[in-house]
């Protein structure tokens, strides 16, 4: 049983490498390798940009958040204010 899987193992590891491990790259494997690391070095550039943009829209919305924030405040005041006045109109 041993030589047995001792040969079939042997065949494998024989067959895997008569199959196709070659000690340098094809021209068409060179070419598809190029290509795929220009379209890396684009999709990172893409992912630069979305990031940027994303920290843009980020920053508005941090900013109309603070606008809110201050408009209630403002319309808090206002409302107050509005009732004071009218207070003061009703004991006159």
């Amino acid at each position: 049983m041993r030589k047995i899987s001792g040969g079939i193992l042997s065949l494998i590891v024989a067959s895997v490498l008569l199959a196709g491990c070659t000690k340098y790259a094809d021209q068409n494997q060179m070419q598809q390798l190029s290509d795929l690391k220009k379209e890396i070095a684009t999709l990172q550039q893409q992912i630069q940009a979305a990031e940027q943009q994303k920290s843009g829209l980020q920053k508005q919305v941090a900013d109309k958040k603070e606008q809110i924030k201050k408009l209630q405040s403002d319309e808090q005041l206002l409302q107050q204010r509005l009732q004071a006045q009218q207070d003061t109109q009703k004991s006159n």
